[in-house]
């Protein structure tokens, strides 16, 4: 058996043995298991269905600490997550009467300390938690305040014990990824004060199967929650959501609003989660369905690129995020096909995507590549408007491969 990960033969929710394989997406390095010459291990990528509880997960853990020890993603590398940000705390705070120069907020997973800027611009006292060390050592040397550590129960209660309780507390895109998930959701109702919020945003799990993002399946992303499945799972440790709004991250994610006192819910909540149990989002047939449709659109995906390459040459991609990784091993789209991919990390550039064993490069010299190329493919589709304009400004006239959502197209 492998040392980086382990199959699950229960619900990590509910501990029922009822759960049963929905895909299959083969086997894939982790999606971050960027490298120089050592080709990283693969691991099965399988999602699973909760007969119990309705929770969609993968069948496999892998090590913590082998994922986000060591972190290549930075949040302040996204044009479209530095916007965000702004409106993300605007409206975290009005939630609060209070005056704001009280509050202590805490970032679950804070990365580079972007978010936690826009409060501390204001006069809160923050405090960032975040695993990977080299990125809480780039967020400390900004002048946010982090931790490099894992959020759990037992830290939870230790920064309560130091700091007081906090006025909010918050985990943006993190607890899909949370293998500990309970701890970690008993950890933030222990640090919460009496009258104070949460929030959790987390990927729309209702738009892997509306817009077939099978390529947010990696893993890193242990569940793929609902509206549904997420209440559940707060609820079992006295947290309440009481209002929901939308995010542009990951394509569409959604922005949770709880609290230890069970408050009047909003009718946005109610109806957005009304609408989910409607469209069938917590049934085992409607994931199956989205196996099949996946599959499908990988081999639509794959013959594109294909024919392109057939005419063209090699192609160059734009976009080495996690979620590309699962659509370039899925797809079967490699280095025989694709000649670079670029990025504006440059904690990725120099390295070779994994599984596919594509160089990454940096937008400058990606631009030297695409001088006289007639068409990208855009992995970071989700990103789609933002990068074209950049690439469109700095002189690119050809065409774009966009993957998702939907059915691939040319544009």
């Amino acid at each position: 058996m492998s040392d980086i990960f382990q199959t699950i033969s229960t619900c990590r929710i509910c501990e029922s043995n009822e759960i049963t394989e929905v895909m299959d997406l083969g086997s894939q390095p982790p999606a971050n298991s960027l490298y120089e010459s050592t080709r990283p291990e693969s691991v099965p990528l399988r999602l699973m269905f909760c007969e119990a509880c309705s929770t969609v997960q993968l069948g496999e853990d892998v090590d913590p600490d082998y994922l986000f020890s060591e972190y290549l993603w930075i949040t302040g590398t996204s044009e479209t997550a530095l916007n965000y940000s702004k409106d993300f705390s605007e409206k975290a705070l009005k939630h609060f009467n209070s005056n704001i120069k009280d509050l202590f907020i805490v970032e679950i997973a804070s990365n580079d300390g972007t978010f936690l800027k826009q409060f501390q611009k204001l006069g809160c006292k923050v405090l960032g938690i975040d695993p990977a060390i080299n990125i809480a050592k780039i967020a400390s040397k900004q002048g946010v305040p982090t931790q490099a550590n894992f959020f759990t129960h037992e830290l939870a209660e230790k920064l309560l014990s130091d700091n007081g309780p906090a006025s909010l507390v918050y985990a943006r895109n993190v607890i899909p990824h949370v293998k500990e998930i309970h701890s970690v959701i008993a950890g933030i109702e222990t640090l919460l004060s009496k009258d104070a919020i949460g929030i959790i945003e987390f990927h729309n799990a209702g738009l892997l199967l509306k817009e077939l993002h099978y390529d947010y399946i990696y893993h890193e992303h242990l569940f793929y929650y609902t509206l549904t499945s997420i209440e559940a799972l707060l609820i079992k440790h006295g947290l309440y959501i009481f209002d929901v709004s939308l995010s542009p991250i990951s394509g569409g994610s959604w922005v949770v609003y709880f609290s230890k006192d069970n408050r009047d819910k909003s009718d946005v909540f109610y109806e957005a989660k009304n609408s989910e149990i409607e469209i069938l989002y917590n049934q085992k047939t409607s994931w199956i369905e989205f196996s099949k449709n996946a599959k499908s659109h990988a081999s639509q995906l794959t013959d594109i690129v294909l024919n392109q390459v057939k005419n063209h040459g090699k192609i160059v991609a734009y976009g080495a995020s996690a979620r590309s990784s699962t659509l370039l091993n899925y797809c079967g789209i490699c280095s025989e096909h694709i000649s670079a991919v670029i990025d504006k990390n440059p904690l990725k550039q120099g390295l070779m995507t994994a599984g596919s064993n594509i160089p990454i490069v940096s937008f400058e010299d990606g631009l030297r590549l695409i001088k006289e190329s007639n068409i990208i493919l855009l992995l970071a589709w989700n990103f789609k408007d933002e990068i074209i304009e950049e690439l469109r400004l700095s002189g690119y006239k050809g065409k774009f491969i966009i993957p998702l959502p939907g059915e691939p197209y040319i544009l």
